[in-house]
């Protein structure tokens, strides 16, 4: 008999060790899919840091950034002079200004107490967001603005399904809300409002010690290339033209080092790898010790096997199937309530917790390779199965 049919000849019996006890069987899959389950959230709560970090930037219509050298993070009040997007034109890039305060924005509802706000505010004649026309026609009138629909609930804006509309204040002045859109929340941002430049100047001018003419300073500096142009060269260009005051960096430049941030220098990206981590090492051990108790209720049947001409090939596949079938039936459930998860939290909390083909990917081979790594520790016991103990 081959190697090849004594491994799928194996499998019947695997199965028929794990469904002879099922009590035991559910508790097995029970721990190995709360394992599971873990690790999805770990994961997926940590590609939502990164995912949520950097949905902004993808959204902004622009090929090339300019930032001040000390912006590590696009929650780093750190700004750059105007005139540099002037000096930027040198290269043949259109230049569009974007302004960002979250340190100096409140937001409150009349008679409720106030919330941090993060405000973003372009030209309206620049597009530097897609938005409809409509949306546009609004916001171009004095004292008005539009929010991210995915802000946290204690703005108090409007429900999705119902008006737009609200009178709240900014900085304690009035602010007409007269649309909304989507973005999403993050981990440093509970909350979004977009408005003119215009506006934006008529809330911010002189609230701000460090620049008491805010309109001369930039958070962002977008540039767009001009038809056929190499963004390397424009941006080597710039590097040339401009002085070290500002750094000129492309959109993938801009994500990596905005998820690096939050990777590295921050230790919510730490909590979770260490979750994933701990997720796992609860489901190895979980899945040991029912392989392992697997293997000791039967070891006179293995040491039968032994005794009529199996080899110990065929008994470490019979625990290495049983490890296989622990975590399909431990992935599957975990996977089904991991996605119920993710919307729930995604409607309560703004972030995006998605569920993509690849992490569905990472966390099934995670779970093989947890299960596989419980049945191989759980081998050792088979070194008790002496067919001359029958007799």
């Amino acid at each position: 008999m081959s190697f090849y049919s004594r491994l799928t000849g194996s499998t019947p019996l695997a199965w028929k060790n794990l469904v002879s006890r099922p009590r035991r069987t559910l508790v097995a899959v029970g721990g190995v899919g709360f394992a599971v389950f873990l690790v999805f959230m770990e994961l997926g709560f940590l590609n939502a840091l990164l995912d949520s970090t950097v949905l902004l930037i993808d959204r902004l219509q622009a090929d090339l950034f300019l930032v001040s050298p000390a912006k590590f993070a696009l929650v780093v009040p750190e700004r750059f002079p105007r005139e540099r997007l002037w000096q930027a034109k040198a290269c043949g890039v259109s230049v569009h200004p974007l302004y960002m305060e979250s340190a100096y924005s409140v937001l409150r509802r009349p008679g409720a107490r106030g919330y941090p706000i993060r405000v973003v505010a372009a030209s309206l004649d620049d597009r530097v967001i897609e938005l409809p026309d409509e949306l546009l026609v609004r916001l171009g009138e004095p004292w008005t603005a539009i929010y991210d629909e995915a802000s946290k609930p204690h703005y108090g804006f409007p429900r999705a399904g119902g008006p737009p509309e609200a009178t709240m204040e900014l900085n304690s002045r009035a602010i007409r809300l007269c649309g909304r859109f989507r973005l999403c929340t993050d981990f440093a941002t509970d909350g979004t409002l977009f408005m003119s430049s215009e506006n934006f100047f008529r809330y911010f001018s002189g609230r701000i010690p460090a620049a008491q003419d805010r309109s001369r300073w930039i958070d962002i500096g977008l540039l767009r290339l001009p038809p056929g142009a190499s963004a390397v060269q424009v941006q080597q260009c710039l590097q040339r033209t401009l002085p070290a005051d500002v750094t000129v960096l492309t959109k993938p430049q801009l994500r990596a080092r905005e998820r690096m941030f939050w990777i590295k220098n921050t230790p919510i990206g730490y909590i979770f790898v260490i979750g994933t981590i701990i997720g796992m090492v609860v489901g190895t051990v979980v899945c040991y010790q029912v392989v392992y108790a697997e293997v000791d209720d039967h070891i006179r049947e293995y040491a039968t096997l032994l005794a009529i001409g199996y080899s110990q090939k065929y008994l470490v596949s019979v625990i290495l199937w049983q490890s296989f079938y622990l975590a399909i039936l431990g992935f599957v459930p975990a996977a089904v309530l991991a996605a119920i998860a993710y919307a729930w939290l995604q409607r309560g909390t703004g972030l995006l917790l998605r569920m993509p083909v690849w992490l569905l990917l990472l966390v099934g081979v995670l779970a093989l390779l947890m299960c596989f790594a419980s049945g191989l520790i759980a081998i050792r016991r088979l070194r008790k199965a002496d067919p001359a103990s029958l007799f």
